[in-house]
């Protein structure tokens, strides 16, 4: 597949299929395949400086256990938000710091470099300031690739272990 080009839209400029395709791709890693029951949707999505960065992949036809069609998945392949400054978002917190959250990347598209390449992304263009995360304890290394390192003791959040992690301005 070539690689498209990654979106980076205010939750105002999101279509509403965009918008479908987030909220599908988060509520099936997060809700249905880590089996975190939560309101996903938290009202920060909406925050005129909260971002929402993806990479779309093309329509395809979702069908059930039958193999009848039921309708269409517009899935990203990957998504993270970036949470405006200053923002508490939770142990990673740190004064002056955005925070990338909300990291899924598509069961389809799991192990070719898409969550790699996002983050990058979103490093190159905002890694002039501090950035944070709260990364899934087994996600550390990954992180660490980008520069990120541990800024305060490991949690359980959902009955998943978490880091919180820093990478500080242009680091």
């Amino acid at each position: 597949m070539s690689a498209p080009a990654p979106v980076l839209k205010t939750f105002d400029e999101l279509t509403g299929v965009e918008l479908y395709g987030v909220m599908q791709l988060r509520s099936r890693v997060f809700v249905v395949e880590q089996n975190c029951l939560f309101l996903d949707q938290d009202g920060v999505d909406t925050l005129p400086e909260t971002l929402h960065a993806f990479f779309p992949s093309p329509a395809r036809t979702m069908t059930d256990t039958h193999g009848a069609e039921v309708g269409v998945s517009v899935e990203p392949i990957v998504y993270a938000r970036l949470l405006p400054r200053d923002f508490p978002d939770g142990p990673a917190f740190e004064p002056g710091a955005r925070s990338i959250s909300r990291v899924a990347t598509n069961p389809e598209f799991r192990g070719e470099g898409w969550g790699r390449r996002l983050i990058a992304e979103l490093v190159a263009a905002h890694g002039d300031g501090l950035l944070t995360l709260n990364a899934q304890a087994h996600l550390e290394g990954f992180y660490r690739s980008f520069g990120f390192t541990p800024n305060g003791p490991g949690f359980f959040e959902d009955g998943i272990e978490h880091t919180p992690m820093a990478r500080p301005a242009g680091g």
